[in-house]
C-alpha cells in the first residue's frame, strides 16, 4: 500500500507537466473588437472597393471610401461640405472606433465615381489595430490582439516614408506574365485591379504587346495611359493565384507597384498594423 502511494506522489507532478504542456499548446481564442459592414458600390458592381458607413463630428452621416494605398493621415472630402467645418480638423467614427483627423479638401468639381458624400481614409485610420478584410461576407474585422493565423501565410511589410513624413504599406511580391518580374507592391485596397506596374517593366523584359488592351485610368494626378497584359501567376509569399483570366496593368508613372483589390478578394487577408505583417490564407471556390 506505502509503495503504491509512493508511486501516486511520485506520478502526480509528471501528470500537472502534461496539463500544463497541454494548454500551452491550445489556440487561446481572439474575437474581434468590432465588425464594420463593408459594401462595394452598388453603381459599379464589378468595383471591388470597401465602402463603410461613418460619422463625422457625432453628426454627419456619410460613407466612407476605405483605401488602404492612401498615405497620408488626413481625411478627403468635397470642397462643397467646406461649410460644415469651422477648424481644419474633425472627428471620424467607423464601428466603434473615432480619431480626430486632419481635413483634406478635393475639388467639389473633380470627377469622383464615389461621389460628394464620399470621404476617403487611408491604412492610418486603424493604426496600431489588427484588421481583417472578409471579401466574401464583405465585413472588415478589427482586433485588439491578433487572431488564430496558424493556417496564414505570413509576409513582412515595410512601412515606406516620403518627405512630409507620411508612409505606404509595401510588400515584395511576384508576377509571372511573359518571364518572372519581382517588384514592391504598395497594398492598395483603392485599386481595382489584380496588380499596377510601371510600364519599364515592358521595356526590361521584352514583353510582347501585341495583343495588349490599351486604356486611360482615373489615378491620383489625373487620366493616365496603360496596358494590361493577361498573367499567368501571381506570388505573395508563400501562396499562388493562377488560372483566372488576371490581366496586370503597366501605367505611365514612377515608383512602386499597386496590389489591388482583384488579387485580395482570393483571400482572406488580415493587416497587422501593430507589428506590419500581412496574412493571407487562401479561399478554396
Amino acid at each position: 500500500m506505502k509503495k503504491s502511494i509512493l508511486f501516486l506522489i511520485l506520478l502526480f507532478p509528471f501528470f500537472v507537466m502534461c496539463q500544463n504542456s497541454n494548454k500551452k499548446e491550445e489556440t487561446v481564442s481572439v474575437f474581434p473588437a468590432d465588425t464594420i459592414p463593408m459594401q462595394f458600390n452598388s453603381q459599379r458592381p464589378s468595383f471591388y472597393l470597401p465602402i463603410l458607413d461613418g460619422i463625422v463630428n457625432d453628426s454627419l452621416r456619410l460613407k466612407v471610401f476605405f483605401d488602404t494605398g492612401t498615405w497620408g493621415s488626413d481625411f478627403s472630402i468635397s470642397d462643397s461640405l467646406k461649410n460644415f467645418f469651422d477648424s481644419d480638423s474633425a472627428f471620424v467614427q467607423i464601428g466603434k472606433f473615432k480619431k480626430q483627423m486632419g481635413i483634406d479638401y478635393y475639388r467639389s468639381n473633380l470627377t469622383n465615381f464615389l461621389g460628394k458624400n464620399t470621404i476617403l481614409v487611408g491604412w492610418k485610420f486603424f493604426e496600431n489595430k489588427i484588421i481583417e478584410f472578409d471579401f466574401q461576407n464583405q465585413r472588415i474585422l478589427v482586433f485588439d490582439k491578433l487572431p488564430d493565423i496558424t493556417e496564414y501565410s505570413k509576409t513582412k511589410i515595410m512601412l515606406h516614408r516620403n518627405s512630409v513624413g507620411n508612409s505606404a504599406l509595401l510588400i515584395s511580391a511576384q508576377v509571372i506574365l511573359q518571364g518572372k518580374i519581382q517588384d514592391t507592391f504598395n497594398i492598395d485596397t483603392g485599386c481595382n485591379g489584380y496588380m499596377v506596374l510601371s510600364a519599364k517593366h515592358i521595356k526590361e523584359q521584352r514583353i510582347d504587346t501585341t495583343n495588349v488592351n490599351y486604356f486611360k485610368s482615373w489615378v491620383s494626378g489625373g487620366l493616365r495611359p496603360g496596358v494590361s497584359i493577361p498573367a499567368d501567376t501571381i506570388k505573395i509569399g508563400g501562396l499562388y493565384i493562377a488560372n483566372q483570366n488576371m490581366r496586370i496593368t503597366f501605367g505611365d508613372f514612377n515608383g512602386c507597384g499597386l496590389l489591388g483589390t482583384k488579387t485580395l478578394e482570393n483571400f482572406s487577408v488580415i493587416l497587422d498594423l501593430i507589428n506590419f505583417d500581412l496574412y493571407l490564407k487562401k479561399i478554396e471556390n
